[in-house]
Parts: structure tokens; sequence; C-alpha cells
């Protein structure tokens, strides 16, 4: 079952260019980057329950339209890692 993965509030107003330069901070404890990491990471849990749920690999990844630049760039962070991930199964398996 997919839990919902929502950004905490003190994140909601930040904008892109506030998020990307906390990805490119070295400062392992930057709170944007952090939030940003458990976005992914639940966005990819909740991704991976709906595989094993279905049996498959639902056409539509994300089903949730982001509301704030912190969501968006994680939800398209998860979705090229999803999508480089099926493209190298594809390659190995020769399809």
């Amino acid at each position: 079952m997919s839990t919902p993965v929502i950004p905490r509030a003190e994140f909601l107003f930040l904008t892109e260019s506030d998020v990307l330069a906390a990805l490119r901070d070295p400062d392992g404890n930057n709170p944007i980057a952090i939030e940003f990491t458990r976005l992914i990471k639940g966005y990819a849990n909740n991704f991976a329950a709906t595989c094993d749920r279905l049996g498959h690999i639902p056409e539509s990844i994300l089903h949730v339209k982001p509301r704030s630049a912190i969501e968006a760039l994680a939800m398209a962070q998860v979705t090229e890692m999803i999508t480089d991930q099926l493209r190298a199964e594809a390659e190995r398996d020769g399809d």
C-alpha cells in the first residue's frame, strides 16, 4: 500500500533554484537536501509497492501532481532513476 509522501511545510515555498543550490551544497546536514532525499525514498518505495501489488510496472509512474518545486524535482529524479533502471534491464535482457 502506498503511503502519502508530502513535503514538510517549511519546504513548500522553496524555488527550484533554492532546491538545486541545496543539492550542490557539500554539507551532508543540509535540511533541504535531507528533505529531498526523504521525498525520493518515499516516492520510490510507493512505486515499488505498486509494482509488487500489481505484479507489473504500471504505465503511469506517479499519479500525484507536484504542488511545490521540491516535489517536482524529487518526482523528476525518481522518474529518471526508474527509467534508467528499466533501460539497463532491457539492455541486459537483450530487448
